[in-house]
């Protein structure tokens, strides 16, 4: 990579970082103004068009560059896993040492979900889905599932993506604390369990009977 290129990548993760740190000091990302983000990265405002068009442009960055990462570990993971609690344990474990490896994106993400920028909120739902949609995969592929139609079976994914993803915001106001720490990540694991009781007992033909 040439000098050029190399102070290029500087800055975009300098406004980057400069946005994500503005936000983990309390700042509501949708409060930003881009000469707020150059400043405190340190560069003219106007080397913040060289690489993103809009502060929403910016913000897309930050959930493109973290959540496909995250997913991909995921996956990798619970490639080889060939039972109902391998795939649990392996889940809960990946996601929260990446959580804690990336505390003021996740900081972001759980401010930006339900406020801000309508760009934003709408990127990162549609990567709960995606999400959602990666470990319906997985329950097919294990064979735990194969009671319920596609449909019910990503319900089931997303009741357990949803029931990890919502520790997130719990997660970074406990990280220094171990013990605590230690407790959530037992009881999140508890609660998935609880979902795929539901599941390996759930009939819709019952259901429908019974309504």
């Amino acid at each position: 990579m040439g000098v050029r290129a190399e102070q290029k990548q500087r800055t975009r993760a300098a406004l980057v970082s400069a946005a994500l740190e503005m936000v983990a000091n309390g700042r509501a990302f949708s409060s930003l103004s881009l000469r707020e983000v150059t400043r405190t990265a340190g560069v003219v405002p106007t080397a913040f068009y060289r690489h993103f068009q809009t502060m929403d442009n910016l913000g897309l960055a930050i959930v493109e560059e973290a959540l496909p990462e995250l997913r991909s570990q995921m996956r990798a993971l619970r490639h080889d896993t060939v039972t109902m609690e391998g795939l649990l344990i392996s889940s809960v474990d990946v996601f929260f040492d990446f959580v804690l490896e990336h505390a003021q994106e996740f900081l972001f993400f759980g401010r930006e979900i339900t406020g801000g920028s309508a760009t934003l909120r709408k990127a990162l739902r549609m990567h709960t889905v995606r999400f959602g949609y990666d470990l319906a995969d997985d329950l097919a592929r294990i064979g735990f599932a194969n009671h319920l139609s596609d449909a019910e079976r990503f319900m089931v994914a997303d009741l357990l993506v949803r029931a990890v993803l919502t520790t997130s915001q719990d997660m970074l106001g406990l990280r220094h604390n171990a013990e605590a720490m230690k407790a959530l990540r037992a009881r999140t694991a508890q609660q998935m369990r609880v979902v795929v009781l539901g599941m390996l007992n759930w009939s819709s033909s019952e259901f429908a009977a019974a309504s």
